[in-house]
Parts: C-alpha cells; structure tokens; sequence
C-alpha cells in the first residue's frame, strides 16, 4: 500500500469504526486473496503474512461464517457482529495446498471461486505467462481433481467464468457462456449447486448481473470495497482484496479503505487486457 493512502486510511479509522458502531442493520465485510507464496506481484500473500492476518482476524473479533450463510443472514439483517467471509480467486493451487489446511485448522469457512477452463492442470493464466514467472509453484492452478478433493474436505466452491474474461466487453453469446458454462462444469465437477460467483476483476454492470442471475447465482461478489448490508444487491457484493500487510489488513477491516471505492471503479471503466 502506497504511503499516501495508509497515512490517510489512518487518518478516516476513527470515523470508520465509529460508522460501524452507530449503523442499524448488520453489515458483512468480504475479504479476498488470491494465492500464497513469495514474491510482489499484486497477486502473492506470503504464508508469513496470511498468518498475521488471520491473528489480526482474531483480534478483530470477527465471525466467520461460509459465504451463503453470510449473504443470507445478511439480507434477512440478522448478522451477529462483525461478520465477515473469506475468498480467494482464480484457482491456485496455493489455496488448496496450503491456505486451506491453515484455515481448516482454525475452522475458519471460505470459498474458492474457480476458472472451469483451467484446471486440466496444463495451463496457466495469460498474466503468469506474460510476466515471466521462474516460480512454477506460485503460478500453478489447482486441478479438477485437487479442487473436489478440496470441495469434499469443506472448501466451498464458486465460479470465476470459463477463461476470465473482462466481463463488460463480451457479447450477449459470450457472456452466457462464461456465466452459464462455467456452472454448469462446476456443477458436475462437484455434484452439487454452484450459486456463488466472482466477477473477473470486478467487472461488472446491470446487464452483467442480469445474466449472472439468469445463469442461476444468486450471489455475485465484485472487488468494489466497502460492507454490505441487507440494502445491497446480492448480486454485486462489494469485496476488497487483502493488502499484502497484516497492518494494512487491520486497516481494511476497520472500514478505513472503503473511501477508496470511487477508485475502483474509476480503474474498472477502461478494461483490462485479459
């Protein structure tokens, strides 16, 4: 986190958390990652870290809770207090190897959110490849099998489209397919429903979370960051992605960077390359 926007996160904590105590109606806060190992990327959390911030978590007092669990009690507003859920995006191996197990340790829920057309265990995202990365491990996914044999140890599991791609730019054919398809393979991978969804980096609009919802989900989560309450589409949860920073995680969690979700979006309008 750069420090311009720590010193100010800092400064708006205190009306933050004061924000949380005097709001009515329950608020849930989702947090998402996407893989463990080393290294700078934007992507990475080390194992190190990821335990700080589950210490953090712990101090913070926050409930856990699986992700359907927290958007039902969340729009029927009967959330116990701090309410959070935990995510993590794309596939990883990672995840199921080594952030998984730590969780599970700790009888913590979370939900995985799975790209359906790469986890033949042979491909790897457009953005590893670009960069060069020498560290298989760290950019290698998770395969279909890895993921039910995750799934039936209790990982939940979403989808993340067919091949992430930026959702905004796809026709009406495409996006079916990247919506629908994506469920559908989930869904006999596992053999049970899929209902939960993450937009490919945030993209999203209305005509994006109307077809989400033809497709069959009935949670959609972005990366606009902020809390939900029972007012909030549960089609377009807003989610914030772990800072690579136990502090900064502290931070989040207080609500301190939510300021920053005109940002976001202003980010999402142009697209991404993938």
């Amino acid at each position: 986190m750069r420090p311009g926007v720590r010193a100010a996160a800092r400064l708006v904590r205190p009306a933050s958390r004061a924000a949380r105590r005097l709001r009515r109606d329950g608020s849930l806060t989702l947090v998402g990652w996407h893989r463990l190992g080393s290294g700078s990327d934007g992507l990475s959390t080390s194992v190190d870290v990821f335990l700080r911030q589950l210490e953090v978590l712990e101090r913070w007092g926050a409930t856990v809770l699986p992700l359907d669990d927290a958007v039902r009690l969340c729009m029927a507003d009967a959330l116990p207090a701090r309410a959070l859920a935990l995510t993590f995006d794309d596939g990883y191996s990672s995840v199921v190897e080594t952030a998984w197990p730590l969780l599970r340790e700790r009888n913590l829920p979370a939900t995985l959110f799975v790209v359906t057309g790469y986890l033949d265990g042979n491909k790897r995202f457009p953005w590893d490849s670009a960069a060069g990365h020498d560290d298989a491990d760290r950019t290698r996914l998770a395969t279909s099998a890895e993921v039910a044999a995750a799934a039936a140890d209790g990982l939940d599991i979403g989808s993340h489209t067919v091949s992430h791609r930026w959702l905004p730019n796809l026709g009406v054919d495409d996006l079916k397919r990247e919506l629908a398809d994506s469920r559908r393979m989930a869904q006999e991978l596992l053999g049970c429903p899929v209902q939960s969804l993450a937009y490919p980096m945030g993209g999203w609009n209305a005509a994006i979370l109307a077809a989400a919802g033809q497709a069959g989900y009935t949670i959609g989560v972005t990366t606009d960051r902020g809390a939900n309450t029972r007012r909030q589409n549960p089609l377009s949860l807003r989610r914030a992605m772990a800072p690579n920073s136990a502090a900064d995680f502290a931070l989040l969690l207080d609500g301190a960077l939510t300021w920053l979700r005109p940002l976001d979006r202003w980010r999402q309008r142009g697209g991404v390359r993938w």
